[in-house]
């Protein structure tokens, strides 16, 4: 949150002065979406203390509102298509910039990086998480959300291939590999080309400006892998002026982390700049992992109604696999994988009073290689890239409108992905024992309708077609409504459609490589009711149904010689509740805060994933003690089907995982910090075979200015 220094004069003055200013100062919000397009027409309000509307602003075409401000003011921020807004304005700049989200049909959670937040938000800030003990994107999205799973495997390092990690699981849709759950990184989907999946470890705080979870199919707005959800990872960028930040710690198991980021706003421009290094030996023999990321942005107004921007970055790690304490097969000895990645995305956003949005082009560059380092027949190596454009458009005809306004996203989607593989036997000079080259395009068009007939009342409608050059054509729909039956309560009920197309290594590549496979595809139906019954108390509870068909399975072929063939002949029945509580208050504000942030989530499913708990419930306390700020989590976890067969476990027990933070500013722009996990020193596995630490913990500063 912006601060400014108050000079005072005397007493008096400063009694006396600020009611009469308050009412003349202006402050010029600038609302824009999250690639910094301007919102024309969006509603600026400021709030009055019973929670009405005092004023309302209609923002220009430049997306512009000048509004009455004074220190502590709370503005709500709405554009048809975009998720509301609060924030509160501590002090009364010239010029501020806030930027909406996407709206969705689906119930979303959002964890956004900025300095701006209010504590009846699903939001929360830079410096908020910076108290938590995540290390990762993943652990961040799993801690803020009780109906995520992430599997893990050690202290640092999700790895890739036979015993990765970082699935993210979405009400019992997910896997390992993950390709159900898409990850948008920077406007871009990030995937594997080849072999489908996310990789977390590629995936930094560093640079990280918003994390968005949007749960159920996403595929109208994103296609393919969204079938279950997605994840948009937003670059981070200064709220003002300039800012620099350097965070680094040193714990447990050798592990060092270490952050960079540096961003300016230069005359009508803005730059960035961010770094980080993580390292750590592990907790077990052979489980070390290393990794190095950087990244460059800049963005520039053209004029009143063109911007450009580009942002690139690239990461390298290293994460060595011990295999699981009872290894079953070959396939699962000791590895290493080393994997170097990059990419970069170019924007021209464009902004009027009727039509706003962006044309994009990005691309995305990978090698990946794998060693086994008792079994050299067992190596593998590839290359893959993704390219590809998008064009999104949002048409506001009667900008400004509260009542019966409309506004219609409109765009497309061109892609190709692909990529080499060889499976390499290094003992045999490196003969070739399966690969090859592949590559797929996909091609879509998509439209999305938000019409609110009344200003209680908003209804969402979209369609995606999209034709692949393996499997042809695939329609999906989405339909939902949002009813605001009080400044209490609000009712929401969706159903939409997702699918993902399989995969280059399940077409060509292993186990039961089939070129016939043909895409998986969801129906998910879900209805959501929310109260917000004070300042400081919100609860929601969501009910949900989903049919997921045409799965992919891998199955035994006898004839003519055995072998494994994957095939479409999977469906599961997935249903569900999801119920989450806020609290804040206690003390005066800034001082002495508690806030309590619970979740449960209860899944039952007709073909249950493997590892995936049935039940799973998180708490977050947040202390502010004035002098210090105490973090502290619970994430309790229940009984999950291993997937395996003797000698390994077949059901996993449940654990209850704990942790905590304590951060302590020393000056302004300083602050120390500890960490502890696994406070209980509770035994137990996520993944199969692979014992979590014990109790560890960690040190360190951050330097902001």
């Amino acid at each position: 949150m912006l601060r400014i220094s108050v000079v005072t004069l005397s007493l008096a003055a400063v009694a006396c002065l600020p009611v009469s200013l308050a009412a003349q100062q202006t402050t010029a919000i600038r609302v824009a979406d999250q690639t910094g397009a301007a919102l024309a027409g969006a509603q600026v309000s400021s709030l009055a203390s019973n929670g009405g509307s005092a004023e309302t602003v209609v923002a220009d075409g430049r997306g512009v509102a000048r509004v009455q401000c004074h220190a502590g003011v709370t503005l709500r921020l709405s554009a048809l298509g975009f998720e509301p807004r609060s924030a509160v304005l501590k002090s009364c700049p010239a010029e501020r910039e806030i930027r909406l989200a996407p709206a969705s049909v689906q119930s979303s959670v959002s964890i956004v990086v900025t300095p701006d937040q209010t504590p009846n938000e699903s939001v929360t800030t830079a410096q908020e998480i910076s108290r938590t003990s995540a290390r990762t994107v993943f652990d961040a999205l799993e801690e803020l959300s009780p109906a995520v799973f992430v599997t893990r495997r050690g202290v640092m390092g999700y790895g890739i291939a036979t015993n990765g990690t970082g699935a993210v699981n979405l009400r019992g849709v997910g896997g390992s590999p993950n390709t159900d759950i898409l990850v948008v990184l920077d406007g871009r989907p990030d995937f594997q080309g080849e072999m489908g999946h996310t990789l977390p470890d590629f995936y930094s705080l560093s640079d990280t400006g918003s994390i968005r979870l949007t749960e159920g199919p996403a595929s109208v707005l994103y296609g393919s892998n969204a079938m279950g959800g997605a994840v948009e990872i937003a670059p981070r960028t200064p709220a003002h002026g300039t800012e620099f930040e350097l965070q680094s710690s040193m714990g447990s198991f050798g592990t060092v982390q270490n952050r960079l980021y540096a961003g300016s706003r230069v005359g009508r421009g803005l730059y960035t700049a961010s770094a980080g290094i993580n390292d750590t030996d592990g907790d077990r023999a052979y489980s070390a992992y290393h990794s190095q990321d950087g990244s460059l942005s800049a963005e520039l107004p053209l004029n009143s109604i063109w911007t450009a921007a580009l942002h690139g970055n690239y990461g390298h790690f290293l994460v060595q696999d011990p295999g699981p304490i009872f290894a079953t097969q070959p396939s699962e000895n000791p590895n290493s994988a080393s994997v170097g990645r990059g990419g970069f995305t170019a924007d021209a956003g464009n902004a009027t009073p009727a039509l706003n949005g962006y044309t994009r082009f990005y691309s995305t560059w990978g090698h990946n290689a794998t060693a086994d380092r008792n079994d050299t027949t067992n190596n593998f190596d590839s290359q893959d890239r993704i390219t590809g454009g998008r064009v999104f458009q949002t048409w506001t005809p009667q900008p400004g409108r509260g009542e019966n306004a409309l506004a219609v996203d409109f765009g497309g989607d061109f892609v190709n992905y692909g990529g080499s593989a060889e499976n390499f036997n290094v003992a045999l000079t490196s003969v070739t024992l399966y690969g090859g080259e592949h590559q797929i395009n996909d091609d879509a068009g998509f439209v999305r309708a938000h019409w609110s007939p009344t200003v209680k009342t908003l209804l969402n409608a979209g369609f995606r077609y999209q034709q692949n050059s393996q499997f042809g054509g695939i329609a999906v729909p989405e339909f939902g409504a949002q009813w605001h039956a009080s400044h209490i309560f609000s009712l929401s009920a969706s159903a939409s459609r997702g699918f993902r197309n399989p995969t280059l290594r399940e077409l060509y590549l292993f186990p039961g490589p089939n070129p016939n496979l043909t895409p998986e595809h969801e129906w998910s139906y879900e209805t959501t009711v929310q109260a917000r019954l004070s300042e400081s108390l919100a609860a929601s509870t969501t009910f949900y149904y989903a049919d997921v068909a045409n799965q992919i399975n891998v199955v035994p072929v006898f004839v003519p010689i055995f072998h494994l063939f994957e095939i479409n002949n999977g469906s599961a029945l997935n249903k569900g509740v999801e119920t989450s509580l806020r609290w804040s208050g206690l003390g005066a504000p800034g001082h002495h805060r508690l806030s309590v942030t619970a979740g449960y989530a209860f899944l039952r499913s007709t073909n249950m994933n493997a590892l995936v708990p049935g039940n799973k419930a998180n708490l977050g306390v947040d202390l502010d003690l004035k002098y210090a700020f105490l973090h502290a989590t619970v994430q309790a976890v229940g009984k999950r089907n291993s997937g395996d067969s003797a000698p390994a476990p077949v059901q996993l027990g449940g654990y209850t995982e704990t942790g905590l933070k304590l951060s302590v500013p020393v000056r302004r722009n300083l602050s120390f910090f500890a960490t502890a996990d696994n406070l209980l020193n509770h035994r137990y596995q996520v993944l199969t075979g692979y014992p979590m630490p014990g109790i560890n913990g960690s040190g360190g500063f951050v330097v902001h200015f």
